[in-house]
């Protein structure tokens, strides 16, 4: 829901058309009195919608307003009073917004920021761009409308006017809310509560609170995902405080409308609330549920993917007739609200046995977001999108399963996959690719993940129940968030004059199941790819020539669980391998398709906390091989980032640039020994730490790429995780992935990251990897080795010999396997510690 566009913005969506009369004000050519007279029109008709709630405002009023300023704008121009046109022309821009006359109405307030600039009045340019925005973002062009908004916060900050600057934030939090950015838009809002305190305009602190709850109440829908819960209560609880201060002050007010909406907001947050709970027992009971097999027979896999008619929960009826009737009264402004009633009566559609409605529902639904998805510009808006959303995604995928539609399912699905690093390897072949590009694109990505950090703890202090002891900590972080978005300003300014095309992306195709079958044709692989649902996980299988998918029952709640306990066993080298859900991950994962996979080649794409953990460490109960054993192994985000890379080649003839940490003592004879393997073709730096601007540069020289330097990963903002350099002035030694963009990796058939924890990436829950991957699939990289814990020195010197002595004959995937294969045989190294750390990214 969305409080701010219910309650500020009001919207007519009818026609009007009435007989207008005449005022003295026209009569005599009192361009001034009339625009007062028309002011005053629309001033009443949002007053009255604040008392009674009603969005049947008077029309022959507001019709006449139009006409009012139509006439003294005409006037004004011909004087050149370009302030009071200004004014004139965002009133009439207002009058046209509320009539969802979206292109009138962008027009006329681009006119008024003209005339603004020509008067030099700076609070009438903030508006008139804040309003635009607004405007912009009706008509669901979030890229330019966050652009505009940020603008006009720019500009009201320079003036002198809280009413304007209160404003331009709240729609600048606006959009940001649009585009899934809490955290920024809890930092704006924040920012508006105290501004609108220092306003004129008593209502400002109620938009205030109204719009700073939204994000707390979005920040409690997590839990539709995520399974811990305390946070989301306690977001709920910050919702609730917020909505008690707004109602307050509607009450105080006499704005019975208001009043009576925010009540109903109160009452959507306790039924938020009830649901959580509701997910938290559910969550608990299959946390003690029988999940342990022990044979294939005592998995449960089905080919149904619908489940058969049934009674609609009266809580969803509910939730239905409350979205259409939001939709229907919020018009234009509506924003997701509709799109959720139309995915609503898909799924009461569904429960009814009316498969054909409720796949056309989804349809519409998909197609709708998409359109949104597109409006946004940059990678980061695009990637977190779908955060909330991208459940509607998989409703038709499974309507087009139960018709064994699997072509259409398996491109609907591809819409759902790393679509924005998807957008971002397209936009870069169609000529992203010049370095100085690249390097400008690398310092925006690494601006924008800092001002992320920064936002991101700063709504951390903010949502804590003693945010007050953390004041001095916030007022730094502001101030860091102030100063880096400054220097974000000036690199967006350089990149609109020197890389225009770097601001927007493209839209890209997601690839066809044709498509990925003829790579295989021609590349001798299959796939195997996984949709982690709340109460089952879908397994593809695909080969060249056909599709199996099954319905594994394994609720996500076990797969959290299971991936989680898994990993926690093979990151330490003293802790005994959890051999029980290792076989049991087996048996849900790979057995219900084993027997159909003849290649000794898979990629695995995987979905949610299946991210966290390496598939070569599934072992066969039948055998007690493991999978890593079996088979040769690599993994990509999404089919279509898969084909989007270049076939790997094996290591023949190959350059090398080969860097080792001399304070990592097993790094120097490693770097050492695979230098032999290079005679004459290897530039190796051993003596000391490479400086970090250095390696910027030397790597676009050679095609194989072995960096043995310490790494961290950072698990609050992955794109900040690091690779440990030595500092060279004005980099900080700290090659993050943030800056990996911009390395030029164009001629590299690998790069091979022999460091703690490189590989380890965030799986959000919108399907987006972040970490070092996706920044350097996008610098280049053909082929990635990368780790995913912090690794033992003297098993990677053996894993990396044995590796690279068989890349230099057959493809990365099968030397890795003979790597694994190699380091499991020696007793020394035979727990999945030494041997399951590194994992091959690449086709």
């Amino acid at each position: 829901m969305r409080f701010r566009s219910l309650c500020r913005f009001v919207v007519v969506a009818t026609c009007l058309q009435s007989s207008l009369w005449v005022t003295d004000a026209w009569a005599q050519g009192d361009p001034l009195a009339l625009q007062k007279s028309a002011i005053q029109r629309i001033e009443n008709l949002i007053s009255h919608y604040r008392k009674t709630g009603d969005y049947q405002p008077r029309h022959p009023d507001l019709a006449t307003a139009e006409t009012e300023l139509a006439q003294s704008n005409r006037m004004l121009s011909a004087r050149g009073d370009w302030s009071a046109l200004s004014l004139g022309l965002i009133k009439k821009g207002t009058v046209y917004r509320m009539q969802s006359r979206w292109t009138e109405a962008i027009a006329t307030y681009q006119q008024a920021h003209e005339a603004a600039k020509k008067a030099k009045h700076v609070n009438y340019q903030a508006d008139a761009l804040a309003w635009l925005a607004l405007t912009e973002h009706s008509s669901r062009n979030f890229g330019q409308a966050f652009t505009d908004a940020t603008l006009a916060v720019r500009i009201a900050e320079g003036g002198d006017d809280k009413d304007v600057l209160a404003r331009a934030l709240d729609i600048l939090g606006t959009v940001q809310i649009s585009q899934n950015d809490l955290a920024g838009a809890a930092d704006t809002l924040n920012r508006e509560v105290a501004v609108a305190a220092q306003a004129k305009d008593p209502i400002d602190p109620y938009f205030a609170y109204l719009n700073r709850a939204d994000v707390f109440l979005k920040s409690g829908e997590r839990c539709d995902f995520q399974r811990e819960f305390e946070p989301c209560y306690e977001a709920l609880d910050h919702a609730r405080a917020d909505l008690t201060q707004a109602l307050s002050i509607a009450q105080k007010l006499g704005y019975g409308g208001l009043a009576h909406q925010t009540e109903e907001f109160i009452g959507n947050v306790e039924a938020r609330r009830v649901l959580v709970k509701s997910q938290e027992r559910t969550h608990q009971t299959m946390q003690k549920g029988e999940f342990h097999p022990k044979v294939p027979g005592n998995v449960l896999v089905s080919q149904n993917f619908v489940a058969p008619p049934g009674p609609v929960p009266p809580q969803l009826i509910e939730m239905y007739r409350q979205s259409k009737r939001l939709a229907q009264q919020a018009g234009g402004f509506a924003d997701i609200v509709a799109v959720r009633s139309l995915f609503e009566e898909g799924l009461m559609n569904e429960m009814q046995g009316n498969n054909d409605a409720a796949l056309s529902n989804f349809l519409k639904t998909v197609a709708v977001l998409d359109q949104d998805r597109r409006a946004l510009r940059d990678e980061r808006s695009r990637g977190a999108y779908l955060e909330d959303r991208i459940g509607m995604y998989y409703a038709p995928v499974l309507q087009l399963l139960e018709r064994q539609r699997y072509a259409e399912a398996f491109e609907l699905f591809e819409h759902s996959r790393s679509r924005a690093l998807a957008d971002l390897l397209a936009s870069r072949t169609l000529g992203l690719g010049r370095a100085a590009e690249q390097k400008l694109y690398a310092q925006s990505s690494a601006l924008q993940t800092r001002i992320a950090d920064a936002q991101g703890k700063l709504f951390e202090l903010a949502s804590q129940t003693d945010a007050a002891k953390s004041a001095a900590q916030m007022s730094t972080l502001q101030s860091q968030i102030r100063t880096l978005e400054a220097e974000y300003q000036k690199v967006a300014a350089r990149m609109a004059t020197e890389a225009p095309r770097l601001q927007n992306l493209i839209k890209s195709a997601p690839v066809s199941l044709k498509a990925l079958q003829q790579s295989m044709r021609d590349e001798h692989y299959e796939l195997l790819q996984y949709l982690v649902l709340e109460h089952a996980v879908i397994v593809w299988h695909v080969t060249s020539e056909s599709v199996f998918v099954r319905n594994v029952f394994l609720p996500r709640s076990q797969v959290i669980s299971k991936v989680a306990a898994l990993q926690k066993s093979l990151a330490e080298r003293n802790t005994p391998f959890d051999e029980t859900t290792s076989k049991e991950l087996f048996l849900y994962l790979v057995q219900p398709v084993l027997d159909r996979i003849h290649s000794d080649r898979l990629v695995i794409i995987a979905h949610e906390d299946l991210n966290y953990v390496p598939f070569q460490v599934f072992q066969n109960p039948a055998d007690g091989r493991y999978l890593g054993e079996r088979f040769q192994i690599s993994y990509a985000p999404s089919a279509s980032v898969l084909l989007g890379l270049k076939r790997s080649r094996n290591l023949a003839g190959g350059r090398l640039l080969a860097v080792a940490d001399p304070g990592i003592p097993a790094a120097i004879p490693e770097v050492q020994t695979i230098a032999k393997l290079f005679p004459g073709r290897s530039k190796v730096l051993l003596d000391e730490l490479v400086r970090e601007t250095e390696l910027k540069t030397m790597v676009a020289d050679f095609d194989v790429i072995h960096l043995a330097v310490h790494g961290k990963f950072d698990g609050a903002e992955p794109m900040l995780s690091y690779l440990a350099l030595a500092r060279s002035p004005p980099d900080d030694g700290r090659l993050t992935a943030a800056e990996m963009f911009g390395l030029p990796l164009e001629r590299s058939r690998l790069l091979v990251l022999s460091a703690c924890e490189t590989g380890r990436s965030e799986a959000t829950h919108g399907n987006e990897i972040l970490g070092m991957v996706r920044a350097l699939i996008y610098a280049g990289a053909e082929s990635l080795v990368l780790s995913n814990w912090k690794v033992d020195s003297a098993a990677t010197s053996q894993w990396m010999q044995s590796f690279y002595e068989n890349a230099l004959t057959r493809s990365i995937p099968e030397a890795a396997r003979a790597a694994l294969v190699k380091v499991k045989s020696n007793p020394a190294t035979s727990h999945p510690y030494y041997w399951a750390a590194f994992t091959v990214v690449g086709r």
